[in-house]
C-alpha cells in the first residue's frame, strides 16, 4: 500500500520539489495551495513526470482558520490515514497585513496554519504507518524571541523580524507537539531548508523584493538541494522514532536557546489554541 503524504505550499519551490521526489518514491500525495488552476497544473505535471497517478489537489487559503477547517474536513473524507504531514506553506510579508479574520498575516500563515492543520489531522496521522509531522522552519529563527504581550507584532511591525519569530514558533510548536503526542507513535521534527532560490518573497514589492532577488541570485541554493531535508524527514528509515528535533542538511542541529524554553512552548500553544477557538466560535455565532 502506498504511503500517503499531505504537503502544504506544494505548488512552488521546495514544496513542489518535495512533492516531485516523493511522487517518484511512490507516495500518494495530497497537495495543498490556494490557487486551484496552479494546483491542477502541478498535479498534471507531476503525474506526467513520475507516472504516479495517485496525486490530488486540495484548495485552501491557509491564512484563514475557517478555510483550514474546511480543508481538514475534505482531507478526512478523502483519506483513511496520513503517513506524513509536511507543513511547508509560508511567506514573508514586508508590510503589515491583516487577514479577514483579524490576524496579522505572517502569524496566521506561518504559525497558526501549522498549528491548526496539524491538530485537525492528528487522528489520521496516528492511523498512518509510523506517522510523521514535518515542519519547515528556518535559521531565521536565531537571534529572535517572542513577546507574549504582542505575539503578532502588531504594535511595531517589521517584516523580517516578524518572519524570524514565526519560524521560531514553528520550532517551539514542534517541540511542544513532541511532548504532548509522542506517546501516540507520531514523530514531530522541523528543519532549516537553507536559503533557497525560489519564489519566496516575490509577493512583496519595492526594495524588499529587489533585495531578496539580488541575494538569491548571489547566495541561494537550488530547490533540489533545498528540498533534501524535507524529503529525508518524510521518507528515510534512518530516523524512524526520532522526534522533537531540528535538522539542517539531513543532520540534527541545535536550535536557538530560547526555542527550548518549555514554559514558552506551552504558553505559545495555549495562546494559539485560544485565538483560533475564539475566531471559529465567532463564525459559528454569525451562522
Amino acid at each position: 500500500m502506498k504511503k500517503i503524504c499531505i504537503i502544504t505550499g506544494a505548488t512552488d519551490g521546495i514544496g513542489k520539489q518535495t512533492a516531485l521526489a516523493l511522487a517518484y518514491m511512490g507516495f500518494s500525495l495530497g497537495l495543498v495551495s490556494r490557487n486551484k488552476h496552479k494546483g491542477d497544473s502541478i498535479v498534471t505535471e507531476l503525474i506526467s513526470k513520475t507516472g504516479n497517478d495517485s496525486i490530488r489537489f486540495h484548495k485552501a487559503d491557509l491564512s484563514i482558520m475557517s478555510s483550514i477547517k474546511e480543508l481538514a474536513d475534505e482531507i478526512q473524507n478523502s483519506y483513511e490515514t496520513i503517513d506524513v504531514l509536511i507543513n511547508n506553506a509560508g511567506a514573508y510579508f514586508s508590510e503589515f497585513e491583516i487577514t479577514d479574520e483579524g490576524f496579522e498575516s505572517t502569524y496566521a500563515l506561518n504559525h497558526l496554519a501549522y498549528f491548526n492543520l496539524t491538530k485537525y489531522l492528528l487522528d489520521l496521522v496516528k492511523e498512518g504507518c509510523s506517522g510523521r509531522v514535518v515542519n519547515i522552519a528556518s535559521s531565521a529563527h536565531r537571534n529572535t524571541k517572542l513577546d507574549f504581550n504582542d505575539i503578532q507584532d502588531i504594535k511595531n511591525y517589521n517584516g523580517w523580524p516578524a518572519y524570524g519569530r514565526s519560524k521560531l514558533m514553528n520550532i517551539m510548536f514542534t517541540y511542544e507537539c513532541h511532548k504532548r503526542f509522542y506517546q501516540t507513535g507520531i514523530t514531530f521534527n522541523c528543519l532549516h531548508p537553507g536559503f533557497v532560490n525560489s519564489n519566496f518573497g516575490n509577493n512583496n514589492s519595492g526594495f524588499s523584493k529587489g533585495f531578496l532577488q539580488l541575494a538569491k541570485s548571489a547566495f541561494a541554493i537550488n530547490v533540489v538541494a533545498g528540498a533534501k531535508t524535507s524529503v529525508y524527514l518524510a521518507s528515510s528509515e534512518e530516523i524512524g522514532g526520532v522526534s522533537g528535533k531540528y535538522f539542517y542538511k539531513c543532520k540534527e542541529k541545535y536550535s536557538s536557546d530560547v526555542s527550548y524554553i518549555e514554559n514558552d512552548q506551552r504558553k505559545l500553544w495555549e495562546i494559539s489554541e485560544e485565538m483560533i477557538s475564539s475566531v471559529l466560535n465567532n463564525i459559528k455565532d454569525l451562522d
